[in-house]
């Protein structure tokens, strides 16, 4: 037996050297020993998937100085299409290591008819604040900024819709430049198709509202990479550069996904202990808090929707890894392997949460098919990327809180030019058809807001402001070939005009059933 165990423990410290040796790593020189700790637990990429938070508030906050982003190395071969485009990892601040890491870089399968507007950490009173990124309508010139809107009146559906439906949320909207409330309504779901609601964000200007949106199911987004660590004494150096190699496997990333509110992140891997239970939550676990909408919550609810069990798996999956700590995911890439290589064979794939690129593409175990990465892709990449990073540094400007939205002596919405100049100095490291079936539907969940009173609009204009900005470097103007490619049409609300009576101050039960009156009277969602 002892013959047995000490190759295995040979084979396992020979993949610890060469995850953390610097193989990802490439300068100019010999790599150090410690150059890169792969992890496999982190921040999802902001651009590859977020969750929808309902009255936005202000981020994350840390008063560390900001390092200067790390020049990335694409990989050296990518997910075939023209829609699928390099976008550049950033940092990310960690509260358990008290230090940075890195968020790498990913390829992206572009959302039909958007532009992705990179996050940033802007600079505040009390630090380094991080401000989300958002997918904006294609070619966005002008964005508006708003004040913060009142607070959010429903959580949840109202009524019943037909079993193949999923709900879409109410939101405030402008009505004659004042806000006004649209009630959600049900939408036919898709199975190819993944509906993101339109939202509020909160910047250091004021709010966007951002447009809802159809986007690709989890699986078929791209590939995204892990993030790591590295010592400040390596990234500082001026020849440190990095290609991220490792692949987070979409497959299993739901069975250990959780969503934090206040970074406006999904993050996956152990965020299991008692100490984060309440600033990380799993990710199923919005619709509880009433606080925000998960659109691959909601599309993989409705994609199961007739295993009656899914749901009850999935939590009890939770619950087992709460309790017991030893079924909970390794946190390092080198840790994993030498995690699964003590599982049983027929549990060692579900495990297998990371495999270097390479693997992935030869395992066929994605829906892609890869091409490799000619010298003029790379040379684009690396050339978008570096305009990304000043795009970032242009937008901290156009939204400095010291520009906040005003209003026009004359009423008027003011305009302001803030197309940005290149800075004199950049960054030193620049860089279908639907499904039929029958599953429970939700119940009513109304707020409590009963001391709540909307009014109509015709009060005092919502001060605003428009900018204009230059376009966004992430976006794919060429049309889809693909009909697969091709998104529905949005789902366009029942009412012709938002909902601006008044709703009068009554206690919770009795809105409830004034509003289940009002459902019953109306007829079911077309299924066009």
């Amino acid at each position: 037996m002892r013959q047995w165990q000490y190759p295995l423990a040979l084979v396992i410290g020979m993949i610890t050297m060469f995850v953390t040796s610097g193989a990802v790593a490439r300068a100019d020189g010999p790599p150090p020993a410690d150059a890169v700790e792969v992890l496999t637990r982190g921040p999802v990429h902001e651009a590859f998937a977020q969750p929808v938070i309902f009255d936005d508030e202000v981020g994350f906050t840390t008063t560390v100085t900001i390092p200067a982003p790390i020049e990335e190395i694409i990989p050296d071969e990518k997910p075939e299409g023209n829609h699928i485009v390099w976008i550049p990892g950033y940092w990310s601040w960690d509260t358990d290591r008290n230090d940075f890491i890195w968020v790498s870089g990913c390829w992206r399968a572009v959302p039909p008819n958007t532009s992705w507007i990179s996050g940033y950490w802007a600079k505040s009173q009390e630090g380094y604040r991080w401000v989300a990124g958002f997918w904006t309508t294609a070619d966005t010139e002008e964005i508006e900024y708003l004040p913060t809107p009142p607070a959010t009146l429903e959580a949840g559906p109202q009524g019943a819709g037909t079993p193949d439906s999923i709900w879409i949320p109410g939101c405030w909207v402008r009505y004659q430049d004042r806000y006004a409330w649209r009630r959600g309504f049900w939408e036919l779901g898709r199975a190819n198709w993944v509906w993101v609601p339109a939202q509020y964000l909160s910047t250091p200007r004021g709010c966007i509202y951002v447009e809802g949106y159809w986007d690709y199911p989890l699986e078929q987004r791209g590939v995204m990479f892990l993030p790591m660590y590295c010592s400040p004494l390596r990234y500082g150096r001026a020849d440190f550069r990095y290609s991220p190699e490792f692949v987070l496997s979409l497959d299993v990333l739901t069975l250990n996904l959780f969503s934090v509110r206040q970074r406006h992140h999904y993050y996956f891997g152990d965020y299991y202990g008692t100490e984060y239970a309440q600033e990380y939550r799993p990710w199923y676990e919005v619709r509880e808090h009433h606080d925000g909408y998960d659109p691959l919550f909601v599309h993989q609810q409705w994609q199961h929707r007739h295993d009656h069990r899914w749901l009850e798996q999935l939590h009890a999956g939770y619950d087992q890894r709460r309790e017991n700590k030893a079924p909970r995911p390794a946190r390092t890439y080198a840790t994993l392997q030498a995690q699964i290589a003590g599982l049983p064979k027929k549990d060692r794939k579900q495990a297998q949460m990371a495999l270097p690129l390479k693997e992935i593409i030869s395992a066929k175990t994605t829906p892609f098919k890869f091409e490799v990465v000619n010298a003029k892709t790379r040379e684009a990449a690396a050339s978008q990327a570096k305009e990304v990073h000043v795009y970032k540094i242009s937008r901290s400007q156009w939204e400095s809180s010291t520009t906040a939205p005003t209003t026009a002596k004359d009423g008027a919405t003011p305009k302001v030019d803030a197309t940005p100049k290149e800075p004199a100095r950049t960054p030193s490291k620049e860089l279908p058809k639907p499904e039929t079936g029958v599953a429970p539907l939700e119940k009513p969940r109304i707020p409590n807001r009963d001391t709540v009173e909307i009014q109509r609009p015709t009060g005092q204009a919502v001060p605003s402001q428009k900018v204009k900005i230059p376009k966004s470097p992430i976006v794919v103007r060429e049309p889809a070939r693909n009909k697969e490619l091709t998104p529905p049409p949005k789902p366009q609300h029942p009412d012709p005009m938002p909902a601006i009576r008044p709703i009068p101050t009554k206690d919770v039960p009795e809105r409830a059933k004034e509003q289940e009156s009002a459902d019953k009277q109306k007829p079911e969602p077309s299924k066009k």
